[in-house]
């Protein structure tokens, strides 16, 4: 598609910044996809809210959900995870794979699925205990011994980017942490049980813009080791740390393929028009 001079130096400016992420190098001919949706549908009681999604998503890369408020992203996130179960009167039709395995089969142990598939949401919700029992507390209900538990945490903590900030003060209240150290905390307690999947609901909508950079820091650090799928409203934020984009507008996918190509070359004239900020 070609685009106006106008269109491209506006997304050049706005939206890309200094750079956009590199796309991680995938071959698909031998990578199977780690998330994949069919047909996939959704309803809250009589409205539709999904229509007909299908999508594949590879393994160790991040992959954003835009699009304006209400278009569906986050009720598409909360159906890798079954979240949505918990909702009354959801009906769901269509087929969700994890693994090549349907996550909606009857067979399916949903507290299992939930190991492997962490979810971070848009608020840090830490426990109100000490940040070691933020983590160690779910270590413990799975079983962990305490010396294992003592290793995870000092790990998931330097996972999350947070160790040399809490070390010396493990037993003081989560509560009294700032809001993106809360945020990181909650990453850490997310990745302590080793998920395949991490889901994050835009969960750096209510942080300044240091204590964004440096979540966006650690989701691309993360990535090394986790599959990661993000929602956000923040189009820099899309551009600067996800391989792949999908664009979703009330309830249907409109384009999903490569972020640069999403934003700087679209194939919709829709896709487009939201990019470079002409409605949504």
């Amino acid at each position: 598609m070609i685009m106006s001079d106008t269109t491209e130096s506006f997304i050049s400016r706005e939206v890309i910044g200094s750079e956009i992420a590199p796309t991680a190098e995938l071959d698909p001919g031998t990578t199977p996809p780690l998330i994949q949706t069919e047909d996939l549908s959704l309803f809250y009681g009589p409205d539709r809210a999904l229509k007909n999604i299908s999508l594949q998503i590879n393994e160790k890369i991040v992959t954003a959900f835009i699009g304006p408020s209400g278009c569906g992203k986050s009720t598409l996130l909360r159906c890798f995870n079954r979240m949505n179960d918990l909702i009354d009167n959801v009906r769901i039709g269509g087929l969700v794979k994890i693994a090549d395995q349907d996550i909606y089969s009857k067979d399916v142990d949903v507290i299992e699925l939930r190991k492997r598939v962490g979810m971070v949401f848009q608020r840090s919700n830490p426990f109100p205990k000490s940040i070691y029992e933020n983590i160690a507390y779910a270590l413990r209900l799975h079983g962990s011994n305490k010396a294992d538990i003592e290793d995870i945490v000092e790990r998931s903590l330097r996972q999350a980017a947070l160790w040399d900030e809490v070390k010396d003060r493990l037993q003081a209240s989560a509560l009294g942490l700032s809001g993106g150290q809360q945020q990181r905390l909650c990453i850490a307690r997310a990745i302590a049980i080793k998920p395949e999947i991490i889901l994050m609901d835009e969960p750096a909508s209510a942080l300044d813009p240091i204590a964004t950079a440096k979540i966006e820091e650690l989701i691309l650090e993360l990535k090394k080791d986790f599959s990661i799928v993000i929602v956000t409203h923040n189009m820099q934020q899309a551009a600067r740390i996800s391989d792949y984009t999908a664009f979703l507008y009330l309830g249907e996918l409109i384009e999903y393929d490569e972020t640069r190509k999403i934003f700087t070359n679209p194939a919709k004239k829709q896709t487009e028009d939201y990019v470079t900020g002409r409605f949504g």
